[in-house]
């Protein structure tokens, strides 16, 4: 059974940077060479497209520009990789999902870039999965 989730808190491994969200939208995984780089495998974020994140301790906060359209943000003290913004967009979070206290029961949405998945681990679940150029496609039908 899925839990009703109102907000949700986070947090990086040291504490040094803590934050709180309103209810996510959906799980995402994005298999891309950049996302496995960032966290060492796919990146599970969890999305939320209006915002309302608050960042509530952020001593140890800091933004890499990932790319001309995204920056990534992670704890310099531990460096846990915390949270992807997109520049043009600035209601859009996606946030590690390791970082949230969710409750049980989640579920994934999609996985992207899964022709750049690697073959040695594979997610189970019924759940939408695009390769890059599809997930391209799908941007331009928004």
């Amino acid at each position: 059974m899925t839990e009703a989730i109102t907000a949700l808190k986070g947090k990086c491994l040291c504490g040094q940077v803590e934050f709180t969200t309103p209810t996510p939208q959906q799980i995402d995984v994005c298999h891309c060479e950049t996302c496995q780089t960032w966290v060492g495998g796919p990146f599970i974020g969890v999305d939320f497209l209006e915002g309302g994140v608050t960042i509530t301790k952020e001593d140890g906060l800091a933004w890499y520009a990932s790319s001309e359209w995204a920056k990534r943000g992670f704890c310099k003290t531990c460096g846990t990789s915390l949270f992807y913004r997109l520049n043009e967009n600035p209601g859009f979070w996606a946030i590690t999902a390791g970082s949230l206290n969710l409750p049980r029961g989640q579920k994934i949405s999609r996985e992207i870039f899964i022709d750049s998945k690697p073959d040695y681990y594979a997610l189970a679940g019924q759940h939408t999965r695009l390769t890059g150029e599809e997930f391209f496609a799908s941007l331009q039908d928004v």
